[in-house]
């Protein structure tokens, strides 16, 4: 189950993690009259990860609610992000919550998601 800041609000229904690449940081330097150019590394770029899913509950209230509390996530500081594999993906910043339409599910309420993190030190 994915959790982020340690809480579980993601296993009301499917979900997933899918990072993004990860890049080194360099400073290119070209001089002219030269053939090539020296590089410097100067570490990594941050990662963006992206979570899509979808949020069940048993009414409207409920899955609102469930909404308030992931939505007070965004720009909380840096956390532990567990992904459905168990990894753990550390320093990363919930950047972006967004929800769609709720669509009624049988006798209970839903929405997909899509959630953007930042890992600050991948």
């Amino acid at each position: 189950m994915i959790t982020f800041n340690g809480l579980g609000l993601f296993g009301s229904g499917p979900s997933s993690i899918e990072p993004g690449p990860y890049e080194s940081r360099d400073a290119v330097m070209e001089a002219p009259g030269t053939i090539g150019a020296s590089a410097i590394t100067q570490g990594t770029r941050p990662r963006t990860l992206r979570q899509h899913g979808t949020l069940i509950a048993d009414d409207e209230a409920a899955l609102q609610a469930l909404i308030d509390t992931i939505q007070a996530q965004v720009g909380s500081g840096a956390a532990a992000l567990i992904d459905q594999h168990g990894k753990a993906w550390p320093n990363c910043l919930m950047q972006r919550f967004e929800t769609q339409a709720f669509r009624r599910l049988g006798p209970r309420t839903t929405t997909r998601y899509g959630i953007t993190y930042l890992q600050t030190q991948p």
